[in-house]
């Protein structure tokens, strides 16, 4: 079991006193019921009587202290234990390839990390519960033993039957369930198309239909997987019902057919059947719980281990190198090649893009053009050491770029891609001036629009145009050698358009800035120092001096 194996790895406290406190519980709960028949036997003896109540006072106060210690520190531990892998995931999937975060989807990512992950945390207190719950019947069954062997033999042979019974049926729901999981990933996959294609299906009605009978049909399949499940949980449930009571119709009508047994024995017997109906119940019910956590932990491991699969970097960006890095003069790609290997298995269609030979100088400005579907994109990630080469090689001065010093590498760039995220906070530059942010937003036109204010942007409800405009400003306060833009001119207005071209791009190189555009303003082309064209993932065009199409 995957969530027995969480809590024995992950829980950061003694099992044994958890478990020590459950037993202890557990055993409590058996003594009151014992004191209880007790008591109402000796009901005409006073000191008897007496006796017995002092004994049910401390065995209720150590059922209590024992029980709430057990529910109290395995919450408290649990939520240690999801924080910690939470944490810890998180911090892969950071040092992760890209290829590996678009394949994997964000979707499944998100699904474990908040449901399944919350699931875990849901089902600590049920669990423990429920293993108290098993304390109880053990105990229990052990004093009816000693009340009566063959009614222990009669309950227990009940017990067995509908234990196996529900098992069998529960293997059955944890496959469903892996399903069901898969299936909320594919729902949260179309819900984020409805919410982040709103405005294309708001003017296409046919797009919109389309997106929405896939929505509905993945909604319908899902409601039969749990249906079927939760049909599944009623009749074992419903089972469980009525084998007690046929439980206790054994013990008082036929169980004296059986053996001389007192009538004393008998309401024993009876008193001892409805106490452990609580305890039956809570396991009975704690097993979906049991089985969701289970395949929860299923797929939080199995994320990691593919994770872990790629084999990480967890070494830390060496600084020196970085530095050193910063001060290239050239940066050449010889011979550089990528396949996408997993759409070409997915799609029966393969796409690459090379061989490219070019090289990016030190304060240059390069400008990449191509048609739609030509490979820009692509080889943007290529130049900023988002994708690994499948073969050829990439040189900073000389000097060839491996996975060990990728790292580094990478941090040469500041990027804005077409799909750009702004953040509404400035990661890593926690301490910037607030002076030069003001005269950013000034030089951007945002003054008006947002302000920086406790650590964050006080207004994201902007343009795409002035959404790329402040992650400009978030981009030049990196103060990295190299910027990356991805058609940002595309979203902006003729005049701040030439803008962009005629005042800030000169500026930034001015500073020593090496500049890589994708851009299709043909009408700038003569202000680059260098033109690449792309087509079907070849270059057409390599002009070093700079283009004029």
């Amino acid at each position: 079991m995957k969530l027995l194996e969480f809590f024995n790895r992950e829980l950061e406290i003694s099992k044994g006193s958890i478990l020590g406190s459950a037993v202890m519980a557990g055993g409590a709960s058996a003594v009151l019921l014992a004191v209880i028949n007790a008591g109402a036997e000796k009901a005409a003896n006073q000191e008897v009587r007496d006796h017995l109540f002092w004994i049910f006072i401390a065995s209720f106060l150590l059922f209590f202290i024992t029980k709430k210690h057990a529910l109290s520190t395995t919450s408290i531990a649990v939520e240690a234990a999801v924080r910690k892998v939470r944490i810890r995931i998180a911090d892969k999937i950071r040092k992760s390839d890209l290829s590996f975060v678009e394949n994997m989807g964000r979707s499944s990512m998100f699904t474990r990390l908040t449901q399944d992950a919350n699931l875990i945390s849901q089902s600590a207190v049920i669990i423990i519960n429920a293993s108290q719950s098993a304390i109880v019947l053990v105990t229990t069954l052990m004093y009816v033993a000693w009340l009566s062997p063959v009614g222990f033999f009669i309950i227990l042979v009940a017990l067995s039957t509908g234990s196996a019974m529900y098992l069998v049926n529960n293997r059955k729901n944890a496959e469903a369930f892996e399903v069901v999981n898969r299936k909320e990933s594919e729902f949260f996959d179309a819900l984020n198309n409805l919410l982040s294609g709103f405005k294309e299906i708001k003017v296409n009605q046919k797009k919109s239909d389309s997106l929405f009978d896939h929505i509905q049909r993945i909604s319908v399949e899902t409601e039969k997987l749990k249906v079927t499940s939760g049909l599944r949980f009623v009749v074992d449930f419903m089972f469980s019902q009525v084998t007690f009571y046929l439980l206790l119709a054994i013990i008082v009508f036929i169980l004296p057919e059986l053996e001389t047994t007192h009538y004393t024995i008998v309401i024993k017997l009876t008193a001892s059947a409805l106490f452990i109906i609580g305890p039956v119940n809570l396991l009975v019910g704690a097993i979906p719980i049991f089985t969701l956590a289970d395949v929860a932990v299923r797929n939080l491991y199995k994320l990691e281990k593919e994770l872990d699969a790629q084999g990480l970097n967890t070494q830390p960006l060496n600084q020196r190198l970085a530095n050193k890095m910063a001060s290239f003069q050239e940066i050449r790609f010889e011979n550089v090649h990528f396949t996408y290997e997993a759409r070409e298995q997915a799609q029966g269609v393969e796409f690459s893009v090379g061989p490219l030979n070019f090289v990016v100088k030190k304060g240059n400005i390069l400008f990449l053009t191509g048609g739609n579907g030509s490979g820009k994109s692509t080889v943007l990630k290529l130049i900023t050491g988002l994708y690994y080469p499948t073969s050829g090689r990439i040189l900073v001065d000389g000097i060839p770029i491996t996975r060990t010093n990728y790292p580094e590498f990478r941090n040469l760039f500041s990027l804005i891609f077409s799909d750009f995220h702004l953040f509404d906070r400035l990661y890593g530059l926690e301490g910037v001036d607030e002076d030069t942010l003001d005269e950013l937003l000034q030089l951007m036109q945002l003054e008006q629009k947002t302000t920086y204010q406790d650590g964050r942007f006080t207004d994201l409800n902007l343009s795409t145009g002035q959404k790329k405009r402040l992650a400009f400003i978030a981009s030049s306060l990196e103060e990295k050698p190299i910027s990356v833009f991805d058609e940002w001119a595309a979203d902006q207005d003729a005049t701040f358009r030439a803008f962009f071209y005629e005042k800030i791009l000169p500026d930034m190189r001015a500073k020593g800035i090496t500049l890589v555009c994708v851009t299709h303003d043909d009408r700038y082309f003569d202000d680059c120092d260098h033109l690449i064209k792309m087509e079907m993932g070849k270059v057409v065009m390599d002009d070093p001096q700079h283009g004029n199409l």
